[in-house]
């Protein structure tokens, strides 16, 4: 088994290996132009498309932990979305935040370990199921007979068709009325995450692509790099001639949504420190 330090660092390097070639293919400046996404109104939105996707993964949290029996207060859940988000967003590997949310339940649940791995699989499946059955719906919309958008939205199919199979799997057993609460809080997240990425777009002044928009996040979902840096900037600089994209525009685009995904995160940096500094007051003197 490979050493914990040796895939974070692989992970950084794949992050910075695919930032440093679309910025060779595009230039940097495509790069840095997406630091202007920033104002008063794209930051409130960053933070209220946050506090959304918190909510309905706290939904889905809950949910799907009380099937494990893991019993949860919705605030808890929710504390431990955003503290999951953040961490997701920080540690290589993009899945950090919720590796230590299954840690944290480990000892809770029918069966140990594997009680909270199933809910937070389940969980995190299904939004991942919707964002690329919309990805591939938007493509398959956008695409020509025949042209090369249309391989892209097969393989987005493809690739949904796999992860909404998984979801299913994860999801056996658990009573209809809940998987209802479970899909629709997932399709919930999807269209706010969506919907972020336009504005980023529209704050950066380049016209609301939604090919671009679902392709990147699609792609910065898989547990690629750190935080989905390099692996978004680069899957729509390159596939930006099949979207109807500019590549600049694109990766600016990408950059510019990624820094309002970071501020979307920012309050489970406080939700981390506040239980940090809880658990020290409890600390034997």
């Amino acid at each position: 088994m490979k050493k914990p330090w040796v895939r974070r660092t692989a992970m950084i390097a794949v992050t910075v290996v695919l930032l440093w070639l679309t910025a060779r293919a595009v230039g940097t400046q495509a790069l840095l132009a997406g630091g202007q996404v920033f104002s008063p109104l794209s930051i409130a939105a960053a933070l209220l498309a946050g506090l959304i996707v918190a909510l309905t993964q706290a939904i889905r949290w809950k949910v799907l932990a009380s099937q494990q029996q893991i019993t949860l207060g919705f605030r808890r859940a929710w504390a431990d979305c955003y503290a999951s988000a953040f961490g997701n967003m920080l540690l290589p590997g993009g899945l950090g935040g919720d590796a230590a949310r299954v840690a944290v339940y480990r000892n809770r649940g029918r069966r140990r370990w594997w009680s909270p791995l199933l809910a937070v699989g389940a969980e995190r499946l299904s939004a991942t199921a919707c964002l690329f059955i919309a990805t591939a719906i938007v493509l398959a919309a956008s695409a020509e007979t025949g042209g090369a958008l249309r391989s892209v939205a097969v393989i987005a199919a493809v690739a949904a068709t796999v992860f909404l199979a998984t979801a299913i799997v994860c999801l056996r057993g658990v009573p209809a009325r809940d998987q209802v609460i479970v899909w629709s809080s997932s399709a919930l997240s999807v269209v706010t995450l969506i919907a972020l990425f336009l504005l980023a777009m529209a704050q950066l002044g380049g016209p609301n692509h939604a090919p671009v928009a679902t392709v990147g996040l699609a792609s910065m979902s898989l547990p690629v790099g750190v935080g989905g840096w390099g692996v978004r900037e680069f899957s729509v600089g390159a596939l930006a001639p099949a979207l109807g994209a500019p590549a600049d525009q694109a990766v600016t685009a990408a950059t510019g949504y990624g820094l309002l995904a970071v501020v979307s995160t920012l309050p489970g940096a406080a939700v981390l420190a506040w239980g940090t500094w809880r658990r020290a007051l409890s600390l034997p003197r």
